[in-house]
Order: C-alpha cells, then sequence, then structure tokens
C-alpha cells in the first residue's frame, strides 16, 4: 500500500533543509570573520625648529626673544639691545684713540642659518649730551669724520680687505657715512659674514676714531647709527 506525503509536509521537510544549509553557511561565515589584522602608528609626529640669536659684550647679552636662552618667540622674534657698537665714549679729539669693542654673535637656535647680515641705518650727528653749550654746525658732515671699521679674525669687512684684518687704527677709506651708503653686510659680502650653526658664534670687532681732518666746526658734536643683525 502507498503512502503520500501532503503538500504541507513536503513543505515542512524542505524548509527543515533549507534552515540547515542556511545554519551551515552563517556558521562558515562567522569563522571567517574572526579573521582580523591591525597596525596603529601612534609615534607621528612635526615639528618646526628654532632660530634665536645672541648678542654679547662681555657680561652682557641680549636675545632676539627679549626675554633670555627661552620665552615666547613673537611674530618679529626681535628686540632692542642696548650695547653699543660705537663704544659711546665722549670727548673725542681729531686723530685721538681709536675706540674699540668686540662683540660675539651666537645661533642659540637649533636650525642653521642661511643668511647673516648687520644692517646700518642713516647716520645723523647732533649736540653731543656734554657739549657745555657749544655745538658745532658740521651736523651734515660729522658722519663721514667718524673713521669706522667692522672685521673678524684676520679679515675687514669694512672696509673692505679680505687680505688682513682692520688697521688697529681706522682711517679714512671706511666712515660712518660710508657704512650708512653701503647700507649692509651679508654672508654675501666680498668678505663674508660667518654663517651660523646652532650653538656656534662669531666674533665682530668694531672700531671707531674722529678723523684727523675734523675741525672746529666738528666740536660738541654727536654721530648716531642704527645697527641691525639678522639671522634667517
Amino acid at each position: 500500500m502507498f503512502k503520500f506525503k501532503t503538500a504541507s509536509a513536503r513543505f515542512g521537510a524542505l524548509a527543515t533543509a533549507s534552515l540547515a544549509v542556511v545554519a551551515l553557511v552563517t556558521t562558515a561565515m562567522t569563522s571567517l570573520a574572526g579573521f582580523s589584522a591591525q597596525i596603529v602608528n601612534n609615534s607621528n609626529t612635526f615639528s618646526a625648529g628654532t632660530m634665536q640669536l645672541e648678542e654679547s659684550q662681555g657680561a652682557t647679552n641680549c636675545f632676539s626673544t627679549g626675554s633670555g636662552a627661552g620665552g615666547t618667540v613673537a611674530t618679529a622674534n626681535s628686540a632692542n639691545c642696548a650695547i653699543n657698537k660705537l663704544v659711546g665714549t665722549l670727548d673725542q679729539i681729531p686723530a685721538g684713540t681709536p675706540l674699540t669693542t668686540t662683540i660675539t654673535m651666537k645661533n642659540v637656535g637649533n636650525v642653521t642659518a642661511s643668511l647673516e647680515s648687520l644692517v646700518f641705518s642713516a647716520c645723523t650727528a647732533a649736540g653731543a649730551s656734554d657739549n657745555s653749550g657749544y655745538v658745532g654746525s658740521d651736523t651734515a658732515g660729522f658722519c663721514g669724520k667718524v673713521d669706522f671699521s667692522v672685521g673678524i679674525a684676520a679679515k675687514c669687512l669694512y672696509p673692505v680687505n679680505a687680505a688682513a684684518a682692520c688697521p688697529a687704527t681706522p682711517t679714512s677709506s671706511g666712515t660712518l657715512a660710508g657704512a650708512a651708503t653701503l647700507a649692509s653686510l651679508t654672508n654675501s659680502s666680498t668678505v663674508p659674514m660667518t654663517l651660523l650653526a646652532p650653538a656656534a658664534t662669531q666674533a665682530y670687532t668694531f672700531t671707531a676714531m674722529l678723523d684727523s681732518s675734523a675741525t672746529n666746526a666738528d666740536q660738541g658734536l654727536a654721530a648716531s647709527m642704527t645697527m641691525t643683525w639678522n639671522q634667517s
């Protein structure tokens, strides 16, 4: 005697078989999804270097930040310094004693400089602080009567001499008026300034003297010139 399965029975069997297949597939997928890999880069950094300049004369130290070796760096990274490279001694006489001072520049940052410069402003003359009420009339010519030189070891940057140091007694071949006309010394000048690596230093010697050609019209006068160091 034959037994016939009803439609509902056949559907139930098919559904059971389908569920079994789905279960197997799901199990396989779950097993495969358990494989994974990961690398975390947690040491990525990027920083800016520092460019800071120090000017020293004996115990006096000036920094471009204006606040010592550290401190907050302003956008300009520029500060005034009271070091007097013309020495500032009063009451000089024609062909008198040369006034000399040595300035040491240092790169106290951590980036090697690609530019060094010393910029001279215009030179002006006016009555000296102790002129005793007498001021000469040669205010226009007085800067040309102040002999002036800037040198490093064995070389003279101004007036230019690549073969020897500046003379101990400056001559009229270099004056404050001439330096103002020159405008600047750089690492590309005929006698170049020294490019400073981090922690490197360079000494510069400044000498000034009243020229022998000075007359009574130059009495009681004082010359002024701003000098600016640049490093970048």
